[in-house]
């Protein structure tokens, strides 16, 4: 079993799940100007160890990809219970969170057992993260999260302004991992709902037709 110690060196961030809401959002991603592939996000309230819990799926599909993320999620805080990743329809990744442990299992690689302290969130959640932050203007948060492909690691959040989308006020929030790629997400104030991001080229706004996902 490989052990690491995750050692927290800001305070534990104030994430409250139940800032979120259940629905069902389309999203059109963009390269440049280009429209390439949709995105379906689809929070669902459940239970999961006797506790209320959100079933979030994140399906992003194009001509060229097809990538499904699932997460179970305690409502009250949003750390993970499971996460799994599905390739066009194939099982690619799974990772079972428990107390101080993850264990993450891949159909062609030796199982993976990662022992961690204090709270971890899920790396490949980045847009409802933020939007279950006590956001305002100026805040910084240090989120310390799980990437299947990067390991450990942490979530650096800047609040850097506000903005309008359609008839919402939203929030503008800066967010790296591990100080690489910069995104800019905007995150309703009032619904906190993810309402698009920006970084790297790529973008993602309201619209879209996902008529064509199967969840």
């Amino acid at each position: 079993m490989l052990t690491l110690a995750l050692l927290l060196a800001a305070p534990d961030p104030a994430i409250d799940g139940t800032r979120l809401s259940a629905g069902t959002m389309c999203y059109s991603i963009l390269r440049g100007d280009q429209p390439i592939a949709v995105t379906l996000q689809t929070v669902t309230a459940v239970q999961a160890e006797g506790k209320p819990a959100w079933d979030v799926v994140v399906h992003q599909k194009g001509a060229r990809f097809d990538i499904r993320d699932h997460f179970i999620l305690r409502a009250a805080d949003l750390t993970p219970i499971a996460f799994d990743n599905r390739l066009a329809g194939a099982e690619h990744v799974r990772v079972a969170y428990a107390k101080d442990k993850l264990t993450t299992t891949r159909p062609d690689k030796p199982v993976e057992e990662i022992a961690f302290s204090g709270r971890i969130w899920e790396g490949n959640l980045w847009g409802l993260t933020l939007a279950a932050l006590p956001l305002a203007e100026g805040a910084h948060v240090e989120v310390p999260v799980y990437q299947y492909d990067k390991g450990l690691g942490r979530f650096t959040i800047h609040v850097v302004g506000s903005e309008k989308v359609g008839d919402e006020d939203a929030w503008v929030v800066e967010a790296t991992s591990d100080g690489q790629r910069k995104v800019r997400y905007l995150i309703g104030k009032t619904s906190r709902a993810e309402l698009g991001y920006s970084g790297s080229g790529f973008s993602q706004r309201l619209g879209g037709d996902c008529s064509g996902i199967a969840q």
